[in-house]
Order: structure tokens, then sequence, then C-alpha cells
């Protein structure tokens, strides 16, 4: 994994801090700091689409091309129709 795109999702973690409850950016925080990027990234995603937000400088160009380099368009960890739901919230479907 390249590290400019896992600093990418350190950065998007925490300006994501104050959207998401503690639970969840525990757990977002778990899995990036045990290598998990893709499951941090995924997590992250489910956390702020069942809050309903966005984190402040959103720019889903930048979201999207991390998904892809997790693999996320092709596959996903915890939700069966993740990549369908990423793009709907951010407004792509």
């Amino acid at each position: 994994m390249d590290r400019k795109h896992n600093e990418k999702l350190a950065s998007f973690i925490l300006a994501s801090e104050e959207k998401i409850p503690n639970d969840g950016l525990e757990e977002v925080r778990h899995y990036y700091e045990h290598g998990e990027y893709e499951m941090s990234f995924e997590g992250l995603v489910i956390e702020l689409m069942s809050v309903r937000k966005y984190p402040d400088n959103f720019d889903f160009n930048d979201w999207k091309e991390l998904a892809i380099y997790y693999g996320l368009d092709r596959e996903s960890v915890f939700e069966g129709d993740f990549w369908m739901e990423f793009l709907q919230w951010g407004g792509e479907l």
C-alpha cells in the first residue's frame, strides 16, 4: 500500500472526527492503526453515511479515488452494496 494514500485516509479521519460518534471513530482508528486501511476507509464512509454528514472541505472525487485505490469498487468488507451506496452518498447516482 502506498503511503500517500494512507496519509490521505488519515487526513479524512481527522476531518471527520467531529461528525461521527466516538465508538465509530474508535473502530475506524483501530482498523487504520492495524494496517487495515480499506476497512478503515469503508467504516469511515459508513459512519458518515449513517449520520448523513460530510467532513469539512469534502471533495467526493478525492474520496472516490481512495475508494478505488483500496478496491472498494470491486469488493467491500462490511456492506455488500457499499459501492452503490457510496456513489449515491457522493451524489453520483
